[in-house]
């Protein structure tokens, strides 16, 4: 079965074209609510987490997002054991997840997708490109932090020219361009592709 990978931006608006692909009825696996489940169920991600974090990172055994954030962003070494850790288990339910759907392909969607192993699971790209301005404007209504804090969100991650350059589709949610017409295309080009495969 077909993987379609949807990427972009922190407030780009990927999960809002996810939830488009959901109601033409492609199952969509959001990997970053799969991966907070997985922190949670999967014993031996916890123990491996445990054993390189401190077990401060789990009370009660939910994980404790601040704590590990505490020490994970500000050493980077660290969170690159962290993600060697965390991928492989995610991928792995990915792919449990993906044999189970009844669809012509799935969506995987993330914001890391081009720059974690993630990539591998997916066969076509889809990039969701919006201005910055709007990105800012967005992250700060919907998560109420400041400017300053969403602009450094931003620049963390990948500019949009980067993940467009590695994108076989891109969506602008620019609110300007309807999204609806450009997601139709995309979803009829693979549905094509599903009918080659």
């Amino acid at each position: 079965m077909l993987c379609l990978g949807i990427t972009g931006g922190i407030g780009s608006g990927k999960s809002y074209v996810s939830r488009i692909f959901t109601a033409l009825g492609i199952p969509v696996y959001e990997a970053d609510t799969q991966t907070k489940l997985l922190y949670g169920r999967d014993e031996k991600l916890k123990q491996a987490l445990t054993s390189l974090l401190g077990a401060d990172i789990f009370k009660d055994g939910r994980l404790q997002k601040e704590v590990m954030a505490a020490k994970i962003f500000s050493d980077r070494g660290l969170l690159e054991q962290v993600n060697r850790l965390v991928h492989p288990v995610v991928i792995g339910d990915f792919t449990d997840w993906k044999v189970r759907q009844d669809a012509p392909y799935v969506v995987m969607e993330s914001a890391i997708i081009l720059e974690t192993p993630f990539a591998s699971a997916v066969d076509k790209m889809l990039t969701v490109s919006s201005p910055a301005a709007l990105r800012l404007e967005r992250i700060h209504g919907r998560d109420k932090t400041g400017i300053e804090d969403a602009q450094r969100r931003m620049d963390k991650q990948w500019s949009d020219a980067m993940r467009e350059a590695k994108s076989d589709f891109v969506v602008y949610s620019d609110g300007k361009i309807p999204l609806l017409p450009q997601v139709l295309r995309v979803h009829q080009e693979m549905i094509t592709l599903n009918m080659y495969i």
